[in-house]
């Protein structure tokens, strides 16, 4: 849906989305005008709308691109994805920044910050247009000003922290419940002299709510109607209700083979471990990054489809959880010979989860119908083993299994060849972000050689606020 509204922004300007109910693929409700609206805030299709316009624009000055209807449509899916990917990146970028601001050596927060890119589940949703990546990208920036300055607030990094987290709801609703995790994280780490700050933080978002609220009286006609459904269109289910056992969600992300977070986010063993050494640096970021995961599991393991619908992996905890991950960079800095292998190992193996679920299409392992994903009423199997049939399908593939686009080795390169774009041209798509690539290992390269990493890194230790 939220491809959807960044495609309608782009040909029609407007939000609305008539071609889902031409294709048979509606998720949402009418408005009082009749017309049919995704039950989502559209912050993520504006940030989307760029790319988009750079892939049609692609498509009429690049060579050897066929003109057809299908080539245009994957050609907006690309530019989509790739705001995705723009996204994920950010996060990463921040992510590192933060583990600098926090003391961490510029080597240390490098190696960190990519066992977390390529280990965890923020890799393969790079190449989704799902609201995640751009939720971890907000996370991650207010984060780091969060960290700035030695760890002390001031009054212009709580008003940016609190834009940040206003613009978060705009991209999923439920973001407003990070706002007072922040504002504690901040009183616990300074005392009463940050309460103005915090207010701050909690003022603006709060502004923001109420400007989403009147969105949805000015559309729907009432303030608490988001768009969503009521109920699944042939079993009458209710989808977004709360009356889940909380030991059903809890237990699924914990234990379950396929939305375990521990699975899908091994890192996460050493980010527990971290959590003490991360408290003892910056009080104010260990109370977010242990703070953001546990309100949001218990918000979400009571959700009826607390799985997060047809995605991979606990798709609903994975923007806090790559806070979380700070703690792990953090743990680094012992120097603990036996920490980093445990480092590469988790990572050998998240990275081996990722390429495994981002090798082959989710949405054909998890197709509704099947009674693997979901069984007759809805209800999400337990027992399904996405690392089980996704990886039987990969082999099938590589052996040789036809598959049509959006099947198979489900990547850019590969739909866009199956569509008749030549490679020479996807060549020519591709220089760019590796253009950038090679800009940016040359100036990481003199960042090392500045902060001279063959010395010992230092363990200094944050010296925290008097309450």
């Amino acid at each position: 849906m939220p491809f959807f509204q960044a495609q309608s922004l782009v040909e029609r300007g407007s939000t609305a989305i008539p071609q889902a109910v031409q294709f048979r693929d509606f998720y949402g409700a009418f408005d009082r005008h009749g017309q049919p609206r995704a039950p989502y805030p559209a912050g993520q299709a504006f940030a989307s709308v760029p790319p988009m316009v750079a892939g049609k624009f692609l498509l009429a000055h690049l060579p050897g691109v066929p003109r057809t209807p299908e080539v245009i449509f994957y050609i907006q899916v690309f530019g989509a994805v790739f705001s995705s990917a723009l996204a994920a990146a950010g996060a990463m970028a921040f992510f590192s920044l933060t583990l600098s601001a926090l003391g961490v050596s510029v080597r240390t927060a490098l190696i960190a910050t990519l066992c977390v890119a390529f280990g965890t589940l923020i890799f393969p949703y790079s190449g989704y247009f799902f609201s995640e990546p751009f939720s971890a990208l907000v996370m991650m920036a207010a984060v780091y000003l969060l960290a700035l300055d030695g760890g002390r607030m001031n009054d212009k990094n709580a008003v940016a922290i609190g834009f940040l987290l206003a613009l978060a709801i705009w991209i999923r609703p439920t973001m407003v419940f990070a706002t007072g995790v922040f504002a504690i994280g901040i009183l616990l780490r300074e005392g009463r002299a940050a309460f103005k700050r915090a207010m701050v933080i909690c003022s603006i978002p709060a502004i923001s709510a109420l400007f989403y609220l009147l969105s949805n009286k000015i559309v729907f006609g009432r303030a608490l109607n988001f768009g969503y459904p009521e109920t699944e269109d042939v079993l009458g289910k209710q989808l977004n209700s709360f009356h889940a056992p909380f030991y059903v969600g809890l237990t699924g992300f914990l234990f379950s083979p396929g939305k375990s977070i521990f699975i899908f986010m091994p890192i996460l063993l050493l980010a527990i471990l971290g959590m003490r050494q991360l408290w003892t640096r910056d009080r104010a970021v260990a109370v977010v990054s242990a703070g953001l995961p546990f309100v949001y599991l218990l918000f979400y393991m009571r959700y009826t489809q607390w799985e997060g619908g047809i995605c991979p992996g606990p798709r609903y905890l994975l923007p806090f959880l790559i806070v979380t991950c700070l703690s792990a960079g953090i743990l680094l800095t012992t120097g603990s010979s036996l920490l980093r292998k445990w480092l590469v190992v988790l990572t050998v193996v998240g990275f081996a989860v990722q390429v495994i679920t981002y090798s082959t299409s989710f949405l054909e392992d998890q197709v509704i119908g099947t009674g693997t994903y979901y069984d007759s009423k809805l209800t999400y199997r337990m027992s399904y083993d996405p690392l089980v049939s996704q990886t039987r399908r990969l082999i099938e593939y590589v052996d040789g299994r036809p598959a049509p686009v959006g099947l198979g080795f489900d990547r850019w390169f590969v739909f866009l060849h199956k569509l008749g774009v030549p490679w020479y041209t996807e060549l020519l798509i591709a220089a760019f972000p590796v253009l950038l690539l090679a800009l940016s290992l040359v100036r990481l390269k003199r960042m090392l050689r500045e902060q001279g990493q063959s010395l010992p890194e230092s363990p200094a230790v944050r010296v925290q606020a008097p309450s």
